[in-house]
């Protein structure tokens, strides 16, 4: 599920920069009446990005985990 919402984010991001560069470079309308769209994208890539750093790091303390048990040898 985290994996979908992520995408979500990703491609709504995209589609935010894309809407940006339409109305920007063919539409020719001023940066002052866009600049949202260009805000909410960079918001939400850098959203995606902590969210896959978050997730990351988690892998990584659950592998640790699962090396750090030590065996113990009953006597």
């Amino acid at each position: 599920m985290k994996k979908y919402l992520n995408t979500i984010i990703l491609f709504g991001s995209l589609a935010f920069l894309i809407m940006w560069v339409d109305r920007i470079v063919y539409k020719g309308e001023e940066l002052k009446y866009n600049y949202f769209f260009l805000m909410f994208a960079l918001a939400g890539f850098l959203y995606y990005t902590y969210r896959r750093g978050l997730a990351k790091m988690k892998e990584k303390e659950e592998e640790e985990k699962t090396k750090k048990k030590p065996k113990r040898k009953s006597k």
